[in-house]
């Protein structure tokens, strides 16, 4: 079957590869070929999974840091899920993720002095795994919460959630020989008939049907020296990380800038200066960058609010005014500006008749 594996990062397309701008949120080879090893290890022949779900196991095999699109993996879980028959199948994989399949990710994550450097270090890194969701740290006096928030508007599978916490958890017991740092965790997703599966796996309470995921680790643990540590060779795989996330997807300045403002629009206001930092390149040089390119920062922070402003209207109940708070408004009134030279209309009307053809459509569905 014709694959469609995204492998840009070598300079070169695929077969069927999909186009780059309908692969605009990827993740890397590397989750779907741990999610082979858990087949494998639990008795089921991998590749027809994998064919029936468009992918090329041996393509994959091949090239592990190539990238796959996230419409194609968020469907692949489903299928794996009924496969397997087990809604905690993602948890499973999380023991067949080994680091080296992350390539300097994981071993900077290993070489790190301690845990809690390593997880200081992966919000800025967290696209070479996945660019669909937003990563962040949250911290008390005795507890770091370690979270992940799904981009607005893309679709990630919780398995997905659940294989990555899993996998963080399991390279923490590797590093420090423990792996009872996890003090509790907080999941988005729906809670199961049976939640057993997950309170086994991260040996600690479990909450479902959260708004957030969080993983909460504690700070004493995390600051034990790792098995591991080496700075020189941190140094080095994090220089091999950026170069990677420099290379990957072959994307443009103008594809990084806006998925940077993507992710910033969900924990905060984004700016120019904190996308460069991103890149670490001076906000003259990305100025000057996607100048190159036709386009302005400013001009793709409004593309990326009037895109989410469409989402949102038609798909939450979010108010207007949450709506404008949201989107990073410092009034309504600027926000219904800046709105109306988009469509033409009001958001509130605009609500309406996305709400109206909604109800028109669902009727021609069930005549």
């Amino acid at each position: 079957m014709k694959s469609l594996i995204s492998d840009r990062v070598n300079g070169h397309s695929s077969q069927g590869e999909l186009a780059t701008s309908s692969a605009k949120y990827t993740t890397i080879a590397a989750w779907s070929l741990a999610v082979a090893r858990t087949l494998s290890a639990s008795g089921i022949e991998p590749n027809p999974v994998f064919e029936a779900a468009g992918l090329s196991l041996s393509q994959l095999e091949s090239a592990p840091d190539s990238r796959v699109a996230i419409d194609l993996m968020t469907p692949f879980w489903r299928d794996i899920e009924a496969v397997t028959q087990l809604p905690s199948f993602g948890l499973k994989v999380g023991q067949y993720a080994y680091p080296m399949h992350f390539r300097a990710l994981g071993r900077l994550m290993m070489t790190s002095d301690t845990l809690a450097q390593a997880f200081e270090r992966l919000p800025s890194y967290y696209a070479l795994i996945s660019n669909s969701a937003a990563i962040k740290l949250q911290r008390t006096p005795q507890l770091i919460g370690f979270t992940i928030t799904p981009l607005d508007g893309v679709e990630i599978s919780h398995m997905a959630i659940d294989a990555f916490f899993s996998t963080l958890m399991h390279h923490g017991d590797l590093m420090i020989g423990d792996s009872r740092f996890i003090h509790s965790v907080d999941l988005m997703r729906t809670e199961p008939k049976d939640s057993s599966a997950w309170r086994d796996c991260f040996k600690a309470p479990v909450a479902f049907d959260r708004q957030e995921n969080c993983m909460w680790m504690d700070r004493g643990m995390l600051e034990r020296s790792t098995l591991m540590a080496n700075p020189e060779l941190a140094a080095e795989n994090e220089h091999q990380v950026r170069q990677y996330l420099d290379q990957m997807q072959a994307l443009s300045w103008r594809e990084k800038s806006y998925q940077a403002i993507h992710a910033m629009l969900v924990t905060g206001e984004p700016t120019a200066a904190k996308v460069a930092q991103l890149y670490n390149i001076s906000e003259r040089s990305l100025s000057r960058y996607l100048k190159k390119e036709e386009t302005s920062f400013r001009s793709l922070l409004q593309d990326k609010r009037k895109e989410l402003a469409h989402y949102y209207l038609g798909q939450s109940e979010l108010s207007v005014t949450q709506l404008a708070d949201k989107l990073g408004y410092t009034c309504l009134s600027n926000f219904t500006r800046a709105f109306h030279l988009w469509y033409g209309i009001s958001p509130s009307e605009y609500r309406a008749q996305r709400l109206s053809s909604s109800t028109a459509d669902n009727g021609k569905d069930t005549g």
